[in-house]
């Protein structure tokens, strides 16, 4: 039964139907074309009126009318997205003609498209009792989950990667606010946000103590201290001296100041020296609690068939920064070690999600994190590493990582800068289109890219069990009286 007809101008990416029933945000229809049915995807509804109008209202007619109850004549207008042919899925190649009639799309034209196309489960279409799957595939060409605060980011992280564990997949994710760590993630296993420096370059350390490119005195010392550190350690372990590790943790910092005297007084470099020294203090400062040589690579830390959890909750922006980008370049490059080798590194592909990606990769700031995310965004497919980006704000992030990010999960979205922002990185998106995310519900999302076959609007599923990172509520939290202690004391 229709719902409604074409009227006015249309082409071949959209047109305008004259609704006789309703219609919301976000349902599938059809367009009985004469040459081909066309699946259509309603972006956006709005009510008219054929005596009044934006130029042609009377406000004390209109409050006159009311006051005596009479019925103002009005119609519904929608906007239809066109999809693709209901047949061939290919593109519409004619538009749509006036008075083509408009109907509500099928459960069963529906599952033709998204049902039996992926192999990981997300959600249903809104009000429709058809599931979609998408590709698992395609996220190797990287993922952004995109939505306004209190949207359902971490509810679509959390299904998602339950659901590529579950089919044997891994995921890291990189816990910014601790809400995955503790949670009731079944195939779960928490990752130590710790580094060990046998697993650090020279330059990666470098950057860390932050010694510039154009120091190269500096940065002279600094290499030639941490390589014959690094040298005695990886010695001493050969000698059968693995037990002393622990006790590394206490004195690496005293040590390599050691070593970079030696190497300074030896050079005849007394006048950098103590420059790198106070580096090496300002490091201990701040990153100290992340250093251990009793951990392993993280490569060696993460499981197949799990979501691997790194906690980062405690660390401050620039120990998270220092972790996130030591683990994104260990990752991408034990992967490479075993494409090319296939005997070392890391042996199976894997999904990297980073959350506060406007804070990790900031438009306006160059964090070591943005160097290595970067680097997998343009290599990371060819060698198995997936990257998901997650942030409420996409306006903050840097432009030539959200452009590569090829498939997104689009949630509630108000800002209009933020959705033009998006728009503009985005390949597959169209204006219209944005414009329906300030329309969305809590949880409802729009997914675009090679992981499904045609843009949907899906109602991501509710992730079972419990997540950190709930807002707490201002009347009903529990206030626990701590007054144990003075009645022990017998008082």
């Amino acid at each position: 039964m229709a719902i409604g007809y074409i009227i006015g101008s249309a082409d071949t990416q959209g047109a305008t139907v004259f609704l006789v029933d309703e219609a919301r945000v976000g349902q599938y229809v059809v367009l009985e074309s004469k040459e081909e049915p066309v699946i259509g995807l309603i972006t956006s509804v709005v009510s008219d009126s054929p005596i009044f109008d934006d130029r042609m209202a009377d406000s004390d007619m209109v409050k006159e009318m009311g006051e005596k109850k009479i019925q103002i004549p009005s119609f519904m207008k929608a906007k239809v997205k066109l999809i693709c042919k209901l047949n061939s899925m290919t593109q519409p190649d004619l538009p749509p003609l006036a008075g083509t009639p408009v109907r509500l799309a099928t459960n069963e034209e529906l599952e033709r498209i998204f049902a039996n196309d992926g192999d990981i489960e997300v959600g249903s279409l809104i009000g429709k009792d058809v599931r979609v799957r998408i590709r698992g595939n395609a996220l190797m060409r990287h993922l952004a989950i995109l939505a306004s605060t209190g949207s359902g980011k971490s509810n679509t992280v959390a299904v998602l990667s339950s659901r590529i564990a579950e089919k044997n997949g891994s995921v890291l994710v990189f816990d910014y606010h601790g809400e995955y760590y503790d949670s009731d993630i079944k195939k779960l296993n928490n990752v130590e946000a710790k580094m060990n420096p046998l697993y650090l370059t020279p330059s990666e350390f470098a950057m860390l103590l932050d010694i510039r490119d154009n120091a190269v005195i500096q940065y002279r010392v600094l290499r030639k201290a941490f390589k014959e550190f690094i040298s005695d350690v990886e010695r001493g372990m050969r000698e059968g001296g693995t037990a002393d590790l622990g006790k590394l943790d206490e004195t690496f910092f005293s040590k390599l100041t050691e070593k970079v005297e030696e190497v300074a007084k030896k050079e005849n470099r007394k006048k950098s020296v103590d420059e790198v020294l106070n580096k090496i203090e300002d490091f201990v400062d701040r990153f100290s609690d992340i250093i251990s040589f009793t951990v392993g690579d993280v490569t060696q830390r993460v499981r197949r068939g799990m979501v691997n959890v790194v906690n980062l909750s405690s660390l401050d922006e620039e120990g998270i920064d220092a972790i996130v980008s030591h683990y994104l370049r260990r990752v991408l490059t034990a992967r490479k070690e075993y494409k090319t080798r296939k005997k070392e590194g890391l042996k199976h592909p894997i999904v990297l999600v980073i959350e506060e990606a406007h804070v990790l990769l900031s438009k306006d700031e160059n964090t070591l994190t943005k160097r290595w995310a970067g680097r997998i965004a343009r290599e990371g497919r060819k060698f198995g590493v997936g990257l998901v980006v997650v942030s409420q704000r996409p306006k903050g992030i840097d432009e030539n990582i959200l452009s590569q990010m090829i498939n997104k999960i689009i949630l509630k979205m108000v800002e209009p800068t933020d959705k033009r922002y998006v728009l503009e990185a985005s390949d597959n998106l169209s204006e219209d289109i944005i414009d329906s995310l300030s329309s969305f519900a809590p949880g409802e999302a729009l997914i675009v890219g090679n992981i499904v076959r045609v843009p949907a609007v899906v109602k991501i599923d509710k992730f079972e069990g419990k997540l950190g990172g709930s807002e707490p509520s201002l009347f009903e939290e529990e206030e626990k009286d701590d007054y144990s202690d003075v009645l022990n004391w017998g008082i």
